[in-house]
């Protein structure tokens, strides 16, 4: 065999691998990042009043049809905006939750799996509606106003 020839065995080889790289990193490149569960925007179906509250469940009732809208550059909560809003995700136990919260995940309608909270932070901090989120993903989701937990379900 000629020394051209295996010039160009060497430069098929070696063209496939860098084609296989190159098209590695253009697919990289192009991948898009799926937005957080909580991402999007939730509406209160139900008022639960558990315990103490500053609502009754009259003045709860005000809450709902409302909606929350949690994007990663902007925020909006009922009639306040959020504009550079930061998202503090942790995950709780049902003992956390109820030393948190003083009522057991369990009548809010949560399993024992892991459930979220997520605190939004908001440069103004005026928003009372949404600014934490509790849930358990493709479960239930509720946001706390002063000791009364709104339902939230998400819209599409």
């Amino acid at each position: 065999m000629s020394i051209v020839g295996h010039v160009k065995r060497f430069w098929r080889f070696h063209s496939l691998i860098i084609g296989a790289f190159g098209i590695c990193a253009l697919t990289l490149g192009c991948a898009v990042q799926e937005p957080a569960y909580y991402e999007g925007t939730w509406v209160v179906t139900k008022a639960y009043n558990m315990g103490i509250s500053a609502h009754s469940a009259s003045e709860a009732e005000q809450f709902l049809g409302r909606s929350v809208t949690y994007e990663q550059s902007v925020a909006k909560l009922d009639q306040a905006f959020c504009e550079s809003p930061v998202y503090t995700s942790q995950n709780i136990t049902g003992e956390e939750f109820f030393a948190a919260y003083r009522t057991s995940a369990s009548s809010l309608g949560f399993s024992d799996d892991k459930i979220t909270q997520v605190d939004l932070g908001c440069s103004d901090n005026s928003a009372v509606i949404g600014s934490t989120l509790i849930f358990q993903e493709n479960s239930n989701a509720y946001t706390l106003v002063d000791g009364t937990f709104l339902k939230l379900e998400k819209t599409l």
